[in-house]
């Protein structure tokens, strides 16, 4: 091999050997052919003085199948798609699948070229957390929605129940006697967190509250939100309490009302949604929904293992449509919201 860093094929391994390609192949990959020992151990010792490494996705390419998974976020430095993330690759590991990971900035183009990518590698399925409509779903790949999905889009799915979520989150301020609750939001109607919005007005319209002119739309951008939220704040108009729909949006609130000294909860009363690890156990412990996202990305896994089983079993690709599992939130009580110190600390 000389002094040349290139990585060493199959065909340098036969060369050494003294074989064909296709008796190596068989080697490395344990079949389908038997190999004699006399000619195995020659291949063994050649793979070991080459240092030659099996590439898994050629070799699953050339079976018409991978141990690949894609997995599509809007983005990674988001705490909460961040953690639902590494769940997704913890459960990944354990089931003998590598994930692979797309950020696409909640940019559509960016997510059809990694369902497009991901379908190209003949991925096991796809997963996306991020905007994909009906038409960019690949017919021969097995596709899940996660957190949230398109109207009109048939493909299974697994999330949370975001209006219920929501609607228990605003009720607790209620609770306290709070009635004039702002909505922090995304930047648009359709984005992820609208069923959010629609259960702060549920809860809202139920108690007999306004809702027209409350709703405030920032971005999940934390550092964008920080401002947004400052510059309210600062026009000395203060809502008795702000219902964020997401953590990342309630932990720059909290920045926020720091920087035009309002205290939080005696001036200023909020709750989150997600239950990101910062949020549970920061310096202040913000009130939010917490979401069981292990077994979200447990179950998502499995409804793609019985796509792929439906699918081998009736000769089509890729399995059911319209399937679709829904998790319920849980309320967890930290100082953010109003409750004594000592109920939150029981929580």
């Amino acid at each position: 091999m000389g002094s040349s860093s290139r990585r060493p094929t199959l065909a340098d391994v036969a060369a050494k050997a003294g074989t064909s390609t296709a008796v190596v192949s068989y080697v490395v990959n344990n079949g389908p052919r038997a190999v004699a020992p006399a000619t195995r151990e020659r291949v063994e010792k050649a793979i070991e003085e080459l240092g030659y490494r099996r590439n898994p996705i050629a070799g699953a390419l050339s079976a018409g199948r991978s141990n690949l998974v894609g997995l599509i976020v809007p983005d990674t430095a988001n705490g909460f798609f961040g953690e639902l993330s590494r769940c997704f690759e913890a459960e990944g590991r354990k089931r003998g699948f590598l994930t692979m990971l797309g950020n696409t900035g909640y940019d559509g183009e960016i997510s059809a070229h990694y369902i497009s990518g991901f379908s190209d590698l003949r991925a096991r399925g796809i997963f996306t957390m991020s905007v994909a409509q009906g038409d960019e779903i690949p017919a021969d790949v097995p596709f899940v929605f996660i957190h949230s999905v398109p109207e009109g889009v048939t493909a299974p799915s697994v999330r949370f129940d975001d209006h219920a979520g929501a609607k228990l989150a605003v009720e607790h301020l209620i609770g306290h006697g709070f009635t004039d609750i702002l909505c922090l939001a995304g930047t648009h109607a359709g984005d992820p967190a609208s069923l959010r919005v629609q259960g702060w007005e549920q809860a809202m319209a139920e108690a007999g509250l306004p809702t027209e002119g409350r709703v405030y739309r920032s971005s999940f951008d934390r550092v964008q939100v920080e401002a947004d939220v400052r510059e309210i704040l600062e026009g000395g108009d203060w809502p008795e309490a702000i219902f964020a729909t997401t953590d990342e949006q309630a932990l720059a609130v909290l920045r926020a009302a720091a920087a035009v000294g309002a205290r939080i909860p005696e001036d200023l009363a909020l709750v989150g949604f997600d239950g990101i690890r910062e949020a549970l156990l920061g310096r202040v412990r913000l009130t939010t929904v917490r979401v069981p996202m292990e077994r979200l990305a447990e179950r998502a896994f499995d409804m793609l293992e019985e796509i792929g089983a439906a699918s081998q079993a009736d000769g089509d690709a890729p399995g059911p449509q319209g399937a679709h599992l829904v998790f319920a939130g849980e309320l967890v009580v930290g100082e953010t919201c109003g409750c004594p110190i000592a109920e939150a600390a029981a929580s």
